[in-house]
């Protein structure tokens, strides 16, 4: 796994609730810290199409894009363009080369890409990688918010190009960036002006609930889209207070200072605490009055969970007996979004049960965040949406038989959101988004998976809902505003078969308006709307809308409860997701209804009723600035490697390591083919003759992975893993593949051919020195365990290897391995988990491998390989458990941060032996204390006492170590 290549990320999602789970759940603790495939363990990023990609050329941007993308791509060129054209006037600075843009049709194709090797997350919205200064971006059905992603990535592209400019001017290379607030704030705010609901919604909730940092306390919520939208809101009032370009002129400034206080103080005589100060005194005098006119949702509501965790989508399922209810919903409890059902009992605390887990296997990879809603019927019927290998699956859950009673794939389909069951039940509509990057409306009949198109237009069609009684639909749209993004409510009558007949009727206008849904009678329609500034529930009955709650957050994901008088929805309030419930009858605003109602026909006019023109005819009116430019061509992708200022290990040989040294990496622009080079030496004083050599080539373009290469390696007595003392030389090549079957399973096959010099100087009496080797390796890995940067909190890990090395010439060189890992984290409570590994490896043959254990990693309080043998067992146990959270430390030149600190009480034990000695069971018991630097690194101090599980316990000792958490 590559480690050093940067990029920016974006959480730019395409629509607040997945936004706003990256600030539910604490941004950096859904870090999963997954390896790529030919390691030990990791999960892997399975390429499942070979696509055949196209370059859409012009002399600003090039396109990269694959076949079916077409229009696609040629709107992408469109607003990059623009956007170019406003950026090189406001950052005064031109690219010499194209800026390459790399397109996918949906966000499950793009987690898919090799651009950056790490894994994307969910909530990403598109990256800009800072070695080739590639912006990657999915499309997500939006035409506005592919818009908003271009801009907001290009934005990142001319910051670090014109950094890079400014210091390479002054002959400055080792100079520390912008804060990352500061990066992605300039982004957001230069993308798109004016703040949206969305950023408003997160400013006034951590304003109002004093979870709002101060900027040199911003890294306390690093990470978190609050940090997005409190950058945003800074380099706002920054433009508003000194200027619009404000900003670029600090980044022209940037060589005069070591940091961004250092440059704001030179340019504009401000520290940080000054800036922070007007700035928060700014926000109180634009929030604060807002507390006249606004509710917390404990005034107005009730909730229905005493210590939610980021609870959404809920869904009415059943009446239970004693009139309480049963909702559906969707949690992150355990750290990973699953489906539960929560009983809510007329009186007393509300019960909850995990009905489908998510993050564990591969049928139910991921559950989608706030992007889907749930569909309930027959008090027993649950539908969702749940990633199934490389495109979302619709399932039916019965209560009744505690299972998923039936699953539904689309092969034109990537994306499915918000099921809705038909009254009678034997259909479900839902909206799809199809490899092209096209959003619709779908019916599917569950009896025969016919799939039936109710929209087929290149307007956003979200979230339908099935009328009680009647054949109609209910969803949101854009289609009158397809570039601003604002949503209207619009009916489709269908006809007996789900298929869409007449004129559609639009609803509403004027605000952007969500998540509709019919009343159990048919004759209301509940929904989410932004019309008062945030987002608050609203009803419409006869034509006219009522706002319904008034919160100081805002409220989505709405159902209506039996009755009708109560609704359910999610609710953002101080910085989570909770579920409330809402009396719709009594429900009042804090000022008088009269007044609102001016306020809403104050509201600005409606969009004009014509609609657009389509995606098709809007991309081919010219540009009338690009007069006299070469017109955008298209041509099939090349392949090219450039140097990618990659450090990486290589496995070159399965049986010898390697000392320190330096590794570059070439890739090409899609980042599918990579070719390594290694250098290292192996002694601590330079030698021809113990110096590493290594060639690979790893083609990622597919989703059965190649790879192969040539080495020289050579190894001293002191790093051998063959025996305890002997200097060896091995020159040869290998070959090898991998297969992911989803996420958390892959097998590897490899065979490696060498030449084997042993010295004489280590070789045993009649031994001989040379030889022709050739292995062959097969492995099994699962790994579905969740990391934080606290390091994993729960699943499970095993790597089963089987090994056959052949000597060719018969010199007694030939073996047999078997080696197996596994490791499980079971959790206890919040930060507290018990971790256990058992590893048992065994060598068999003329040439038995020996296999170590001693220090940090496996045998606490022993020396490092203080035994070795042909058989190993080792047995690892650990109650880990948080201690202090965050470090940090202020001195006149700055702040110094510290990780967060552990604790643990471990027993670790192993037995080892050989032809000649057996160790019996050896290991210590002890407590630990340590920071994790970057998992699975851990700085750590031991108390351990070695024992012999029989008589000897011996006196504590202290270990200070750089260890790896397994």
């Amino acid at each position: 796994m590559h480690g050093t290549r940067r990029s920016w990320g974006s959480t730019v999602p395409r629509t607040v609730g997945a936004a706003a789970l990256l600030a539910a759940l604490g941004g950096a603790a859904l870090w999963t810290g997954r390896a790529q495939g030919q390691t030990l363990f990791g999960q892997n990023k399975v390429v499942y199409n070979d696509r055949h990609w196209k370059v859409l050329q012009e002399d600003r941007i090039n396109v990269y894009f694959y076949v079916g993308e077409d229009a696609l791509a040629r709107q992408t060129l469109r607003f990059a363009l623009d956007a170019y054209r406003e950026y090189s006037r406001y950052f005064d600075y031109e690219f010499t080369d194209p800026i390459p843009v790399i397109l996918y049709g949906t966000h499950h194709d793009f987690k898919q890409t090799n651009v950056t090797p790490g894994f994307i997350p969910d909530f990403t919205g598109g990256f800009t990688e800072f070695a080739k200064g590639r912006v990657t971006l999915p499309a997500t059905g939006s035409v506005a918010q592919l818009r908003h992603v271009i801009r907001h990535e290009l934005v990142h592209a001319f910051m670090l190009s014109k950094l890079a400019h400014v210091m390479g001017q002054r002959g400055i290379f080792d100079y520390a960036g912008p804060p990352l607030w500061f990066t992605e704030g300039l982004a957001e705010d230069v993308a798109r002006p004016a703040p949206d609901a969305q950023a408003e919604m997160f400013l006034r909730d951590a304003l109002l609930n004093d979870g709002l940092p101060s900027i040199p306390d911003l890294w306390q919520i690093e990470g978190s889209f609050l940090m997005y939208k409190a950058g945003e809101s800074i380099l706002g009032f920054l433009r508003t207070e000194y200027g619009d370009r404000v900003p670029a002129q600090l980044l022209e400034a940037w060589w005069r200072g070591r940091s961004f206080g250092d440059v704001l103080q030179l340019e504009l005589g401000l520290t940080e605490r000054d800036l922070s100060e007007r700035w928060i005194n700014y926000l109180k005098r634009r929030y604060f009055p807002q507390l006249l006119t606004r509710l917390s949702p404990d005034e107005s509501g009730h909730p229905v969970l005493e210590k939610p965790v980021f609870e959404v989508a809920p869904s009415f399922l059943r009446t239970t007996e004693g009139g309480g209810t049963e909702l559906a919903m969707i949690s992150g409890r355990g750290g990973l979004l699953s489906l539960y059902a929560v009983s809510v009992p007329e009186h007393g605390k509300a019960q909850i049960r995990l009905l489908v887990e998510g993050g564990r296997k591969a049928r139910f990879e991921t559950f989608p965040a706030l992007r889907s809603r749930l569909g309930t019927h027959g008090q027993r019927l649950i539908a969702f949406v749940a990633k199934h290998g490389e495109a979302d699956a619709l399932f039916v859950y019965d209560v009744q038989a505690a299972g998923v009673v039936r699953e539904l794939a689309f092969a034109t389909l990537r994306e499915i959101a918000s099921p809705s069951f038909s009254p009678d039940g034997r259909r479900i509509a839902f909206s799809g988004l199809r490899t092209d990057g096209s959003s619709d409306i779908y019916t599917v009949e569950l009896a025969t998976g016919q799939l039936t198109p109710v929209t087929q237009d290149p307007y956003d069609d979200l979230h339908p809902c099935w009328h009680p009684s009647a054949a109609r639909l209910v969803f949101a749209s854009d289609r009158a505003d397809p570039e601003g993004g604002r949503r209207s409510l619009y009916v489709a009558p269908l006809d007996s078969l789900g298929r869409a007949v007449g004129e559609l009727e639009r609803l509403t206008e004027g605000s952007d308006d969500n998540e509709p849904i019919w009343s159990p009678r048919g004759d209301r329609v509940l929904y989410v709307s932004d019309r008062s500034g945030t987002f608050n529930l609203h009803v419409l009955e006869g034509g006219a809308a009522r706002q319904i709650t008034n919160v100081t957050g805002g409220a989505f994901n709405p159902d209506w409860l039996p009755g009708e008088s109560d609704v359910v929805a999610s609710v953002y309030h101080k910085g989570a997701f909770a579920l409330y419930r809402f009396r719709v009858q009594d429900a009042r605003a804090p000022v008088p209804m009269a007044l609102a109602e001016r306020q809403l026909q104050a509201e600005p006019p409606a969009a004009p009723a014509t609609e657009p023109p389509s995606t098709a005819q809007a991309t081919a009116v010219p540009d009338s600035a690009a007069a006299g430019r070469q017109q955008p061509r298209v041509v099939d992708y090349g392949m090219h490697l450039d140097l990618d200022f990659v450090q990486s290990v290589v496995a070159l040989d399965p049986d010898l390591p390697f000392g320190s040294g330096a590794t570059l990496g070439l890739t090409d622009m899609l980042g599918n083919h990579q070719l390594f080079l290694h250098l290292s030496q192996s002694s601590e004083q330079f030698s021809l003759d113990q110096l590493n050599l290594g060639v690979s080539y790893h083609n990622l373009s597919r989703r059965l992975n190649t790879n192969f290469g040539l080495f020289r390696l050579a190894t001293s007595d002191r790093l051998t893993s063959l025996r305890p003392t002997q200097v060896e030389r091995r020159t040869g090549g290998f070959a090898g593949v991998t297969y992911p079957f989803s996420t958390f399973d892959r097998v590897e096959l490899s065979a490696v051919g060498r030449y084997l010099e042993r010295d004489a100087s280590f070789q045993l009496p009649g031994e001989p020195g040379t030889s022709w080797l050739v292995s062959g390796f097969l492995s099994y890995v699962h790994d579905n365990a969740l990391w934080t940067w606290q390091g994993p909190m729960r699943g499970t890990s095993y790597n089963l290897t089987l090994g056959q090395t052949f000597d060719v010439l018969g010199h007694g060189f030939d073996r047999q391995t078997v080696q197996l890992d596994v490791r499980r984290y079971f959790p206890i409570a919040r930060g507290t988990l018990f971790a256990a590994r058992v590893v048992e490896r065994l060598s068999f043959g003329n040439d038995r491998e020996f296999f170590y254990a001693g220090g940090p990693n496996d045998l606490r309080g022993y020396q490092w390989y203080e035994f070795f043998g042909n058989r190993l067992t080792l047995l690892n146990g650990e109650l880990r458990f948080p201690l202090i959270d965050r470090i940090a430390l202020r001195f006149p030149f700055g702040r110094l941060d510290f990780p967060s600190v552990r604790g643990g009480l471990f027993v670790d034990a192993a037995t080892i032996s050989s032809q000649i000695y057996d160790t019996g069971w050896v290991g210590g018991v002890g407590a630990s204390v340590g920071m994790v630097l970057f998992p699975p690194l851990m700085f750590r101090v031991d108390f351990v006492r070695r024992t012999d599980f029989d008589h000897k316990l011996e006196p504590f000792d202290t270990v200070v170590s750089l260890a790896f958490l397994y």
